[in-house]
């Protein structure tokens, strides 16, 4: 063999031999599975002697706590968890002012299952002993600020709440911003605690800096005058710069319907002089709206509306709205021109025309009707004067008439309420004066006032007390020449249940023909059952008159509430309790529409 081929079989040789030598894979001993494998451990975590909020402050702490489901956990890893549980439940208390707390712990195994109890006493609670506050700066003796100051949520002799500090702090520096003062800083915001003496020391030294100022307000835009846009714009040029200014403005563009997006945003970066100058960006909506509606009310029957509305009729932001209304009982067709005054958002001056009908089972008439008004905001109350030319057919009873009146008049209304749609807390107050004088080209003279009062309180959680008032009073030379739509009738939905839609009232011949005066009132009382159902029980009473001192008709029953998608529906079950003989004594009422 010659050397050569030696060398080439050696590595052959080696092979073979470590092949000989190495154990088979086959008969080898399995390798040791990982230890938590072998014994997956059930650990329960438990924490004894403290209520929410400590209780749940200690478990988002507590390690051991948010690692208990893991399926790798060992018996080491358990131990070592437990013995950094105490520091982390001493962390957890001191935001609430507990800096001394006695704890023990307790860590047990029975078989795979580990149980780790920890039992907390907080201890004596740190107090605050000292507040230094100082306020310097141009916003020193600012009174929004100085009204957040006397309202700190933090004072001497409370308890070391962190996150209250952190709030006082924030509602000190938000007053300060929101004033005008956008440079304000705290010179030093410091918390000293004093364990063992179980007392804390605040120190907040706010500079407010210098006040900044309202610049230029511009708009980007083409679908309105810019002078227009500008009369919704609630402060002057050179006013102290507020933020809440700023979000009122964004607030009146977006609620006028002119736009589908409006964006408010100060300048700060071109600020010159402490003048922040203001951009408002706006997107204009479609100027053509379309609006197709459904519903029913046992007054009403079906219902229905069509309406269009041109939003811009000019630059000038006149609009312009036609509405078609069908019911069972009524149907009108109108149309309205409204001419934005002074203040966009509340004053308005409006021309509008129309004609209805109306078939119920006590009146039929057929209305043309002409008008103008002027609403404007007068406080809390929207004030509206108006007058209408209106002639009217009509038949009551065994009575049959035309008139022509001239009626100028007054509304006044003042509303308030928590929410559009489910109001627990909240009022609707209407006063209403108007007449006619046959000097002034009216076939009648009459004057007539008109009060309509409901409030919505929620004594308990779970409950609403709804109260509704209403008093009509007429002065009239001849009421045979009143028209229907001027006199007073009672019954229905929103007047007294269990009694049909404007069938109470003063009767000729058996036939109601109405009343110079009217008393209504209504008490009820809704549980809630669910987030969106809610059980009812009402008592109304009340009555159309032509003397104050005759009798009213009474009415009670029981209903169901849903909060629907499309509104609030009602359904009642009322029992008329001074029915007539001839009328049925109970009815079934079904409404959808807001409260109030």
């Amino acid at each position: 063999m010659t050397i050569s081929r030696a060398l080439i079989r050696l590595p052959v040789l080696l092979l073979a031999l470590l092949l000989r030598i190495a154990p088979d894979a086959s008969a080898a001993e399995p390798a040791a599975p990982p230890r938590a494998a072998l014994s997956p451990a059930t650990l329960s975590v438990e924490v004894i002697g403290v209520e929410d909020p400590l209780l749940g402050n200690i478990l988002s702490f507590l390690a051991i706590e948010q690692e208990k489901s893991d399926q790798a956990l060992t018996a080491e890893r358990i131990e070592r968890l437990h013995e950094r549980a105490p520091e982390e439940i001493r962390r957890a208390l001191q935001p609430f002012g507990y800096y001394t707390p006695e704890i023990r712990s307790d860590l047990v195994r029975s078989g795979r299952l580990w149980t780790a109890r920890y039992v907390v006493e907080p201890g004596r609670p740190v107090l605050i002993g000292d507040i230094d506050l100082v306020i310097t700066g141009e916003g020193s003796g600012n009174d929004r600020i100085e009204r957040v100051r006397r309202d700190l949520p933090i004072s001497i002799g409370d308890r070391l709440v962190h996150p209250r500090y952190e709030r006082a702090k924030q509602e000190l520096l938000e007053a300060a911003t929101d004033q005008g003062y956008l440079d304000a800083e705290f010179l030093t915001s410091v918390v000293e605690v004093y364990p063992e003496r179980h007392t804390a020391a605040v120190t907040l030294h706010l500079d407010t800096g210098p006040l900044y100022r309202f610049g230029e307000v511009t708009f980007e835009q083409e679908a309105l005058r810019p002078e227009f846009l500008a009369r919704y714009v609630p402060f002057d040029e050179g006013d102290p710069f507020r933020l809440s200014g700023l979000l009122e403005l964004q607030n009146a563009l977006g609620d006028s319907d002119y736009f589908s997006s409006v964006e408010v945003e100060p300048r700060y970066a071109e600020a010159e002089d402490l003048t922040v100058p203001v951009d408002v960006k706006l997107v204009p909506r479609k100027r053509q709206r379309y609006t197709v509606g459904a519903g029913y009310g046992t007054d009403t029957g079906f219902r229905a509306i069509l309406g269009w509305e041109n939003r811009r009729v000019n630059r000038r932001g006149h609009r312009f709205t036609s509405e078609l209304r069908l019911s069972e009982i009524r149907q009108s067709l109108t149309a309205r021109y409204l001419i934005p005054m002074k203040n966009p958002r509340t004053d308005r001056l409006e021309f509008s025309t129309g004609i209805s009908e109306e078939d119920t089972k006590t009146s039929e008439s057929r209305i043309y009707a002409l008008g103008a008004s002027y609403t404007r905001k007068r406080g809390e109350w929207q004030a509206t004067f108006y007058t209408n030319l209106q002639q009217e057919r009509f038949s009551v009873g065994d009575e049959e008439g035309s008139s022509r009146l001239i009626i100028p008049g007054t509304i006044w209304t003042r509303y308030k309420a928590n929410d559009p749609i489910y109001v627990t807390h909240g009022s609707r107050i209407t006063l209403e004066l108007k007449g006619a004088h046959t000097a002034l080209l009216s076939d009648t003279s009459f004057i007539q006032f008109r009060a309509a009062t409901s409030f919505i309180r929620s004594p308990w959680r779970s409950g609403r007390v709804l109260l509704r008032a209403g008093f009509g009073f007429s002065q009239v030379e001849r009421f045979r020449d009143l028209p229907a739509s001027q006199r007073f009738f009672a019954g229905g939905d929103r007047s007294v249940r269990g009694y049909g839609y404007n069938t109470l009232g003063p009767k000729r011949d058996g036939n109601v023909i109405g009343g110079k005066h009217l008393i209504e009132g209504s008490v009820e009382y809704e549980r809630r059952l669910t987030s969106s159902w809610s059980a009812a029980a009402f008592y109304d009473v009340g009555n159309a008159l032509n003397n104050l001192s005759d009798p009213l008709k009474q009415g009670a029953g029981v209903g169901v509430r849903w909060k629907s998608p499309v509104g609030l529906v009602r359904v009642d079950v009322a029992l008329a309790l001074d029915p007539e003989p001839d009328e049925r004594q109970w009815r079934i009422h079904l409404n959808i529409g807001p409260d109030l």
